[in-house]
């Protein structure tokens, strides 16, 4: 939006004040990430993202030890709230079954915006002020949600946001 009001000189008071203006913003919008299932541990109290999974003992491994030696596979499953399994890790030496990308976390939407003020110095020579505002609408953009299902009550939960509005100040001579 250029803001630009009386560039003749005839009301320099005026067109100092008011002229060489322009307000222009930029919508960023990205669509839902995709989210793989890993194994990696992220600790930490958040937002539930899956209401009523629970995390349990893997029906279908019955010997967490052998002669004493713990394994590195770790008997853990996701059960839904009707009490149907529907996540668990794959066997040793197996290949798990979940499509790649298939858990997609919330989208993200930003909209950005500045204000600048050029003030003439000379014919070819201005001083711009600019004023930078990331975020104008100052809402959270939410992380994807926790997909380790070995973690302690993590999976499904949303443990980071960002999105805090930000001002960046910027002078300039342009010549």
């Amino acid at each position: 939006m250029n803001l630009t009001t009386g560039t003749s000189t005839a009301n320099s008071i005026y067109t100092i004040s008011f002229g060489g203006q322009s307000a222009p913003g930029t919508p960023n919008v990205v669509g839902s990430l995709p989210k793989d299932m890993g194994k990696t541990t992220k600790v930490s109290n958040g937002v539930v993202y899956f209401d009523g999974f629970t995390q349990i003992a893997d029906p279908g491994f019955a010997v967490p030890a052998v002669n004493g030696l713990n394994s590195g596979y770790t008997n853990k499953a996701i059960v839904a709230p009707n009490g149907q399994t529907v996540l668990v890790n794959p066997q040793p030496g197996e290949v798990g079954t979940l499509g790649y990308s298939t858990v997609r976390g919330p989208g993200i939407l930003n909209l950005d915006m500045n204000l600048i003020k050029r003030f003439k110095i000379h014919e070819t020579k201005e001083f711009e002020f600019r004023v930078d505002a990331v975020n104008v609408l100052n809402h959270p953009n939410f992380g994807t949600p926790s997909t380790n299902i070995n973690g302690v009550n993590t999976f499904g939960r949303i443990t980071s946001a960002t999105g805090a509005r930000s001002f960046v100040l910027n002078t300039r001579i342009n010549f």
